[in-house]
């Protein structure tokens, strides 16, 4: 599973970021701190056909998207 880490980065890179980590690997996991980060990477990953598991501590959310 590739992590990557997008905490402290803004719109719209986080989701650029899980847009080409999602060509070529099929389990993904982000980590965020922008609710709008969240909400965008959620969208796309459930277009384009992952399940998506969110789990939040604090101000940090960690997105795990698998095929």
């Amino acid at each position: 599973m590739m992590g990557l880490d997008a905490r402290g980065i803004s719109c719209p890179e986080p989701l650029v970021m899980l847009k080409k980590a999602l060509k070529t690997e099929s389990a993904v996991k982000i980590l965020l701190d922008s609710k709008n980060a969240v909400e965008n990477c959620e969208g796309f990953a459930k277009k384009s056909g992952f399940a998506v598991d969110i789990a939040q501590s604090g101000d940090v959310y960690t997105l795990t998207l698998t095929k």
